[in-house]
């Protein structure tokens, strides 16, 4: 019976899916801005390309995956280990370490320009699937996270979409292509949706090229709250959807702790665990601002 419901479930929301949004031949705009004038509106809002800061971030986040994409997609959520977080990412570089946890254990990534390291429980992990699975949503992390930068560095062009309205907002949309996409994807599409009074980033609308049991598939982030951090603006609450093939609610999730420049070094974050500088959690948020 539970696999009927389930099966029931999963076809009602297929007839629900929409195609992604594609370019159009030609829209004009009565404030006379392109894509790019958009999307550098959007980059200053958040304080600036953080490739620029000479410093660490270090965040800690926690949340929920929902039922439905952990039984289509095990392998990309892998939620037994992927519940709570420590994020560390230096820009300027671009090393990038999470170490996750869940009622599986400790999964501990590194992430760099050149490099992906992956530990289950301190052993390393070489399985191919893993490790595209891994290599894909590591990348989509930090474009959640650090959005204007991530596409600032990865867009190899961008048009403006037709605007949005939404909770009577109105948002400007800019249709971006990174090469490379996420993980090991030659090239993805995302759609940003930048808030037209504030120049916020409110969607992130992509595809997920890298992974095949995501090809042809994409999803969107919401971010519903936003924290003012040194100089840049971070988002600290997100909501996470399946818009096709199919339409679900995927996954849920806030940042509880936030501090900066701590100095860690490439040893504190290359090993089986966070060690060093690196090895505290991120300074807490107050509850109301979780």
């Amino acid at each position: 019976m539970r696999l009927v419901t389930f099966a029931l479930a999963v076809v009602l929301a297929l007839c629900g899916c929409a195609a992604f949004p594609t370019a159009p031949a030609r829209v004009d705009f009565a404030d006379g801005l392109d894509a790019r004038a958009v999307f550098a509106q959007s980059l200053a809002a958040h304080g600036g390309d953080l490739r620029q800061y000479d410093g660490d971030i270090n965040l800690s986040t926690d949340g929920r995956w929902y039922r439905a994409i952990q039984r289509i997609q095990p392998v990309v959520t892998d939620a037994a280990f992927r519940v709570t977080s420590q994020e560390r990412y230096r820009p300027r570089d671009g090393v990038y370490a999470v170490a996750h946890a869940g009622p599986g254990g400790r999964k501990q990534v590194l992430r760099t320009r050149d490099r992906l390291a992956i530990h289950y429980n301190g052993v390393p992990e070489a399985d191919p699937v893993k490790r595209r699975a891994t290599a894909m949503t590591n990348d989509a992390f930090r474009l959640f996270h650090f959005g204007p930068t991530f596409v600032a560095e990865r867009a190899t062009s961008m048009v403006r979409l037709p605007d949005a309205r939404e909770g009577g907002r109105t948002y400007r949309r800019v249709l971006a292509t990174l090469a490379p996409g996420f993980g090991e994807a030659a090239s993805d599409d995302v759609v940003l949706w930048i808030d037209a009074e504030t120049a916020r980033l409110f969607r992130v609308h992509m595809t997920l090229n890298g992974f095949e049991t995501t090809q042809g598939a994409h999803v969107d982030t919401t971010f519903l709250a936003y924290r003012q951090v040194g100089p840049y603006l971070l988002p600290t609450r997100f909501h996470e959807r399946v818009r096709g093939p199919l339409r679900i609610t995927a996954h849920e999730w806030w940042t509880t702790g936030i501090d900066l420049d701590r100095g860690w070094t490439d040893a504190d974050v290359s090993g089986p665990a966070l060690a060093g500088r690196a090895a505290a959690p991120a300074a807490a948020l107050p509850a109301d601002a979780r």
